[in-house]
């Protein structure tokens, strides 16, 4: 009965808006709705002459927006997930994994779950954003960005990513309290609040602003209630490319005198070509990654990540060619080293839009390390996308 609950009340709250803002919808619509439906295969082996495995998602997204006033906003985002193959009934944490929830307030619920299938919906965002004049305040689950460089994000507290997971192009969000003070069109000033699932604090403040055509931001707070954080980034160009970096300095605030800072920060360049090439590259140093040992493939893969655990080893270095090869037809290539265990990852991949609002693509996700245990794996992903 509470699972039923639970489902009516997340379906309740859509269905609810939208007749809410049609009905209070004067001349002109002040609301929009729109969202995807993907179906998506996966397959991973080990050996690609031994056994693979077949996964199989299909993911539909809503997203609703209302501009109750025209300082005053609700946002509300839904996330649903059908998992069903041979990876569902062969891996019994996989649902675990998927419906792990790092929020305070605990906004999704597993719909069904059988050997081989399992069906999970969550609300990802769902904020109240108001501005007056030169202030803005938004409350509820939300995204905070505050990353500069693109694929590891030290000063990105609130919400770290996996650049694995292409599939989450929104990006988690975190249950949280946002002000912004803009002093100036080019500054910013941010103070920011959030709670997780542990009931952990992480506070902290940020100043941004612009000098020598370079955004430069400095940050400071309490993360999760374990660590004081010092930071700061920057993005701007250097010989008609992009220069983006990052550093965060945390120390631990138990036996703050008797224990030493960890510092991670990550440096990355682009550059794009007259014919639309665009290489990136970018570089990480992880305090509190490992130097040496053993590194399982799969807990690479599956890593919850934190502004502390970007990577599991100490360097990472990355490099990325995005080519268009025809105005619907475009090709990626992206490459990772570990020096430390000499790992690596490799992942080509290629889109093309059938027609207007669709789209078919594949991924190749390739990890090898020297770990007797991690070995190496591929993964394989076609892709068909409809929005509307």
């Amino acid at each position: 009965m509470k699972k039923l609950n639970k489902i009516f009340a997340l379906l309740l709250l859509f269905v609810s808006l939208v007749l809410q803002a049609q009905e209070s919808a004067p001349k002109q619509k002040n609301w929009s709705f729109n969202g995807y439906v993907k179906y998506m295969q996966t397959i991973s082996f080990t050996d690609i002459n031994k056994a693979w495995q077949t996964d199989n998602l299909i993911h539909n997204r809503l997203n609703f927006n209302w501009y109750i006033t025209p300082d005053l906003q609700f946002n509300a985002q839904m996330r649903n997930r059908i998992y069903y193959g041979e990876m569902v009934s062969g891996f019994p944490q996989y649902p675990q994994i998927v419906s792990k929830q790092n929020g305070y307030f605990d906004l999704s619920i597993m719909v069904f779950e059988e050997k081989s299938v399992f069906m999970f919906s969550e609300l990802d965002r769902l904020f109240f954003d108001y501005n007056y004049q030169n202030f803005q305040i938004t409350v509820g689950r939300q995204r905070i960005n505050w990353g500069q460089t693109m694929v590891w994000n030290p000063n990105d507290l609130f919400n770290s990513y996996s650049f694995f997971d292409f599939d989450y192009e929104e990006k988690p969000g975190s249950d949280a309290i946002r002000l912004q003070f803009y002093p100036s069109y080019s500054s910013k000033i941010e103070l920011a609040a959030s709670i997780d699932a542990d009931e952990k604090w992480t506070m902290a403040a940020l100043y941004r602003f612009n000098k020598w055509n370079y955004d430069i931001q400095f940050m400071g707070g309490y993360y999760k209630e374990t660590d004081y954080v010092l930071g700061a980034g920057f993005s701007g160009s250097l010989f008609k490319g992009g220069l983006r970096g990052e550093l965060s300095y945390f120390h631990p605030v138990k036996n703050f005198a008797d224990t030493s800072a960890s510092l991670v920060m990550t440096l990355g360049y682009d550059y794009t070509f007259k014919n639309s090439l665009m290489l990136q590259f970018e570089a990480l140093y992880n305090a509190y990654g490992k130097k040496s040992g053993d590194f399982n493939m799969a807990e690479f893969y599956f890593l919850q990540l934190s502004p502390q655990n970007l990577s599991l080893t100490r360097y990472s270095f990355m490099g990325q060619a995005t080519y268009p090869i025809t105005p619907l037809f475009n090709g990626t290539v992206s490459a990772m080293y570990n020096p430390n265990d000499h790992s690596i990852y490799f992942g080509p991949s290629v889109s093309y839009s059938l027609k207007e609002n669709l789209e078919l693509s594949v991924y190749t996700q390739y990890f090898s390390s020297s770990a007797e245990s991690g070995g190496e794996g591929a993964f394989v992903y076609w892709r068909l996308k409809w929005s509307f």
